[in-house]
């Protein structure tokens, strides 16, 4: 099903296609092209670039399920290396360092601080700031 801003935006494509063609009525080739237009659109936006396959939780969440999981499996991994880690408070930058020391994997701060906010969700571990800097401890 569409909804009505889905059809007021293919009326709009059709129009403009029509007027492309210098033509002052809409045809059913303007409206065939405004729906192919749609299509390939919605087809490029669900494409995961890095399975190659359409996944549609790129346009709900903007975000891929492979990603969603690749964090996922990063939170596990680094929740087994805080549970071994003789410390239990860290900055982001010693635990990124002794992470990355633990597991042959080559994933970016960006990608571990995400996994990070996913373990504070799960009241694995805490953010405090002090005066320096914030610090990461193991509840």
């Amino acid at each position: 099903t569409a909804t009505p801003r889905q059809l007021e935006s293919l009326i709009r494509l059709s129009e403009a296609h029509a007027r492309m063609r210098f033509s002052g009525e809409v045809e059913k080739v303007d409206v065939a092209e405004a729906i192919r237009l749609v299509k390939v659109a919605i087809q490029q936006a669900a494409i995961d670039p890095h399975t190659g396959l359409i996944d549609m939780d790129l346009i709900s969440t903007g975000r891929s399920a492979a990603s969603r999981g690749h964090v996922q499996e990063l939170a596990k991994q680094l929740k087994l290396v805080i549970q071994r880690s003789p410390s239990s408070s860290f900055t982001f930058e010693q635990l990124y360092s002794y992470f990355t020391s633990q597991c042959s994997r080559d994933d970016t701060q960006a990608q571990v601080q995400e996994a990070l906010h996913l373990l504070q969700e799960e009241e694995f571990v805490a953010f405090t700031n002090d005066t320096k800097s914030m610090r990461i401890v193991k509840l």
